[in-house]
């Protein structure tokens, strides 16, 4: 029974290796994920032609969940990058009453850095500022980043913290929604 076991898990293995991974590799330099500490992590996804803040936004979210499972972790939370004065949005706080999810996909809230055609500077846009998302034309942007800290962790998740992801749900739910922007 026991070898039975093993052969069906080597063959679920082999089978795995033999399919190419159903979302397509980034470019060069399209994701980076520089190490802060131990476990903790910033995320940059980088390209020159925008789609849509929501498609560009799961893909970090995507790669967000992928890289803690490759990092052995089973859920991460999301470090919001506040600058002084973006009071907009409320700090989000644990609700041990609240509802239990694995995650809250309106919590992940990544901060872009833009600039638009002819520009030469970088422009920065954080959801917690209040003010719109400036490109409504995808033609008005030329290049961007989007960027999110994130926290690896280990064992049960924290439910009841609003910005923890567990990552195989975000990473199951993703999977098939996100590609990598050029």
């Amino acid at each position: 029974m026991k070898l039975g076991i093993v052969f069906g898990i080597l063959g679920c293995l082999a089978l795995a290796q033999e399919h190419p991974p159903m979302v397509p590799p980034a470019g060069p330099g399209v994701f980076t994920a520089k190490p802060l500490g131990r476990d903790t992590f910033k995320l940059i996804v980088a390209g020159h032609v925008f789609t849509s803040r929501p498609e560009i936004e799961r893909y970090l979210a995507y790669r967000a969940a992928r890289l803690t499972v490759d990092k052995g972790g089973q859920w991460f939370t999301l470090k919001e990058d506040r600058a002084a004065g973006e009071t907009a949005v409320p700090v989000p706080v644990r609700d041990p009453a609240g509802a239990r999810y694995s995650f809250r996909m309106n919590y992940f809230r990544p901060v872009w850095r833009y600039k638009l055609t002819g520009a030469a500077e970088w422009t920065r846009w954080s959801p917690f500022s209040g003010a719109p998302f400036p490109a409504a034309d995808p033609k008005t942007m030329s290049d961007f980043e989007v960027s999110a800290e994130i926290v690896v962790r280990k064992g049960p998740m924290d439910d009841a913290d609003p910005l923890a992801f567990e990552a195989w749900a975000v990473s199951d739910l993703l999977v098939n929604q996100v590609s990598p922007p050029k």
